[in-house]
């Protein structure tokens, strides 16, 4: 699914800078050498930064406690 149209962002490109430590919209974009254009996309884009990082939580590994 497309997020950003200005920038031709998709979902996969916003994940994989999520992954490489973007953890907010303009840290996607910084990712990907961008800017904001217009912005409409934030929201979404938020969204999948948030849903990306509790996946990544959710697959780490559980250690005992000492």
């Amino acid at each position: 699914m497309m997020i950003c149209i200005c920038r031709r962002l998709n979902e996969t490109a916003v994940r994989e800078a999520v992954r490489a430590g973007a953890n907010c919209p303009d840290t996607v974009q910084a990712h990907h050498g961008c800017q904001f254009n217009c912005g409409k996309c934030k929201p979404a884009m938020a969204e999948v930064v948030a849903c990306e990082q509790q996946r990544q939580t959710s697959e780490l590994p559980l250690v005992a406690a000492e």
